[in-house]
């Protein structure tokens, strides 16, 4: 009696250790990235090549971890009600109450060491438990690959036949957004990594005005613009692509390639060279238009370039699939960008800040809470304007949260730099 019991007893730790096993290897094995789980696996090849047949074939490898976590646990089951009808025939305790006692010790037992417990581990170390995991679990695999493969078939011939919302995201962007901070904080994403995805996130709701490169920053030409100007600017500016204006910038014809220009270099008689010859269909969109539309729409139309206007026709800037791009993954500088740091630091209190950075971005810098939403401006050189109310000269200077603001560069009506210091709270 005494050995029957010790073996049952033994027996059913056993299954308990395997249902730890494959409630650790569904936490592991799913929350691994294969493109690191490659970089990482040359010390142990075998093991590396295990793993990667698993992950190769998720659907397969969740039904085989549920598969033989179901047949441990309902094992585990049946061990614990054969000892609990022996406490009752040997003792003068109910049967029902050595069942209800056999449920509740049962429960807690797999609650705590084959689920908490290895879960916990499995997240906190995925590889490790992964490459320990990998041999045993894909010889399991192997055994019970007739069972699998056919509940797996069952399984999507199920799901085919369901009826679902196609109108209905199966996750919400903030959703996404709070998966995306917990994997940043716990640090399975990289900052670089969390920072698209909050981009692509949010690209649905910035508009092309944002982004665009605004009307004074244009590099345009004009209709009688010269072969040698037109070659000395696509040369000077590293345009590619350059809007062609008639008489004003709100009369764009239309846009000029540089390697539509490359054709006429070598030709000695440039006489017949004529520009309205070369230039392209313009696409014009308005500035309200939602980025992640247009990205979609450059592709369709195979465009790279578009001419912002305004809501009176006139011309508001420009934005290629570059700013798009860069809009998603950040900056990105080539040999013709002019590398030039918006905030130069003079001291811990002193900066020196261009008039183009946003007003989101002045606030990250000087931890305030500057609000454009009641005012027409979106940046420094806008809050100048705002307070100012006219176009100010090189030193105007005012106050607001206790900082300083100095007019430092004025160029054309543009303010390009202004000193920003802080200043003691009266």
């Amino acid at each position: 009696m005494d050995i029957d019991w010790s073996f049952r007893i033994i027996i059913l730790f056993v299954f308990l250790f395997l249902s730890a096993f494959f409630s650790g290897c569904e936490v592991a094995l799913f929350s691994l990235d294969k493109r690191k789980l490659k970089n990482n696996l040359d010390s142990s090849p075998l093991v590396g090549r295990y793993l990667l047949n698993l992950v190769d074939h998720p659907r397969r490898l969740l039904v085989t971890i549920l598969v033989g976590n179901t047949v441990v646990n309902v094992s585990a089951s049946i061990v614990a009600v054969s000892l609990a009808l022996d406490i009752h025939n040997n003792t003068n305790l109910s049967e029902g109450l050595v069942l209800s006692l056999q449920i509740i010790i049962l429960t807690i037992l797999i609650i705590l060491f084959s689920e908490l417990t290895p879960k916990v581990w499995a997240s906190k170390n995925p590889l490790t438990f992964s490459k320990l995991a990998s041999i045993p679990l894909y010889w399991f695999s192997v055994i019970i690959y007739p069972v699998s493969e056919a509940l797996t078939e069952l399984i999507r011939v199920i799901v085919s036949k369901m009826k679902f919302d196609k109108g209905k995201a199966a996750i919400s962007t903030e959703e996404i957004t709070e998966l995306a901070d917990l994997g940043h904080e716990i640090g399975t994403l990289e900052e670089e990594e969390h920072g698209i995805i909050q981009s692509i996130v949010s690209i649905k709701s910035v508009t092309v005005h944002e982004v665009m490169t605004p009307r004074v920053d244009m590099t345009v030409v004009p209709t009688d613009i010269t072969f040698t100007e037109l070659v000395d600017l696509i040369k000077h500016s590293g345009h590619s692509r350059i809007p062609l204006y008639k008489d004003n910038l709100d009369d764009i014809i239309g846009i000029v390639y540089a390697k539509d220009v490359l054709t006429y270099i070598k030709r000695k008689d440039l006489s017949e060279f004529d520009i309205m010859k070369i230039v392209r269909k313009a696409m014009f969109i308005p500035k309200t238009k939602v980025i992640n539309d247009l990205m979609y729409e450059f592709q369709d139309k195979k465009m790279h370039i578009a001419i912002v206007v305004d809501e009176y026709g006139g011309t508001a800037g420009l934005i290629t699939l570059e700013d798009i791009i860069e809009e998603i993954v950040g900056e990105i500088r080539d040999e013709y960008d002019k590398e030039e740091n918006p905030v130069s630091k003079i001291d811990d209190n002193k900066f020196i800040v261009m008039g183009k950075i946003p007003i989101d971005e002045l606030n990250e810098l000087l931890n305030t809470n500057i609000s454009q939403e009641d005012d027409d401006f979106e940046t420094l050189a806008g809050l100048v304007l705002n307070n100012a109310g006219h176009i100010p000269k090189e030193g105007y200077n005012f106050n607001l949260e206790n900082f300083k603001f100095t007019v430092k560069e004025v160029s054309k009506k543009r303010i390009n730099k202004v000193l920003i210091e802080k200043v003691s709270a009266e």
